[in-house]
């Protein structure tokens, strides 16, 4: 719904995903202002508590903070693993807790959409009707996309590479858009998700016009890693240039998780944002970067 190049004079631009600093001294605003000084040119908020508690005041200082980074945020994330839970209040906790962020993503103006990740079935689909999970996850991401589309963003759904997960490969990506039937929801495509099910690259062509999001991270092909870009296998350049070639025009948001050494977060993130500078330049899609043009 909204268009990237009406707030963004680039057609891609390289974020970050601020939960790359949990664990470290830069968790929240000081790592939103690490990530302005290394060149990191947006932010995407994780957002891993309910802001509909967040006081007045709380969510006043919140707003602003990020607002004087200078960094806009382009998705608030959402981790939802209760959609499908078969006692009504925690269900009704989830839905609810995704549309506080919503609200608050509107607040802070620059927002694209909310990166939603709708979880996994239960009991390794041993006990509940699977298909009664699924509607479940149909249902509450149909609310929470109406919320959304009311605010004027979109819902980015996210593949996840693992046994359970509801959204686990592309056929599963398209029944699940296809099945909520709203225009602001959409698929978010992490291009490790993608590497470590092998899924090729031209399998995205499917989801032309239904991407919202991208993530960028690497891994060693056989296990989940969120690592910089060249630490692994990840044909990044293979991704890229179907995503471009769809159409898709946003941020490459870079997600990094659990570093080897926590002490080195700085180091960890600034490779992150080098290695992905390399790779949008290689691929024509930021040639604005090339050292030579700076």
């Amino acid at each position: 719904m909204n268009n990237p190049e009406a707030n963004s004079g680039r057609i891609w631009e390289i974020g970050l995903i601020d939960s790359a600093w949990h664990g470290s001294k830069f968790a929240g605003h000081a790592g939103h202002v690490q990530a302005r000084q290394i060149g990191y040119e947006a932010l995407d908020l994780f957002v891993g508590y309910d802001p509909g508690r967040l006081s007045g005041g709380e969510r006043e200082r919140l707003i602003d903070e990020v607002g004087e980074v200078g960094l806009p945020v382009r998705s608030v994330i959402a981790t939802s693993l209760g959609l499908n839970d078969f006692n009504p209040a925690v269900r009704d906790f989830h839905i609810a807790r995704a549309c506080s962020v919503i609200d608050l993503g509107a607040e802070l103006g620059t927002v694209r959409n909310l990166l939603f990740v709708p979880g996994e079935y239960m009991f390794q689909r041993k006990l509940l009707p699977s298909q009664s999970e699924w509607e479940a996850v149909v249902d509450a991401v149909r609310t929470v996309g109406r919320h959304a589309g009311e605010r004027g963003l979109d819902v980015a759904i996210e593949l996840l590479p693992f046994e359970h997960a509801f959204i686990a490969t592309i056929h599963d990506m398209e029944r699940l858009l296809d099945s909520v039937g709203l225009a602001n929801v959409q698929a978010a495509i992490d291009v490790s998700h993608l590497w470590l099910q092998r899924i090729p690259a031209a399998e995205i062509r499917r989801l032309a016009g239904r991407v919202a999001q991208v993530h960028i991270a690497d891994c060693d092909g056989e296990h989940h890693g969120d690592l910089p870009p060249g630490r692994g296998t990840t044909p990044f350049a293979d991704y890229l240039a179907v995503l471009n070639e769809i159409g898709y025009r946003g941020s490459a948001s870079v997600e990094l998780e659990f570093p080897e050494h926590p002490d080195q977060m700085i180091d960890w993130v600034s490779e992150a944002y080098r290695s992905t500078r390399e790779i949008l330049v290689s691929t024509g899609l930021r040639p604005d970067l090339a050292r030579g043009s700076e």
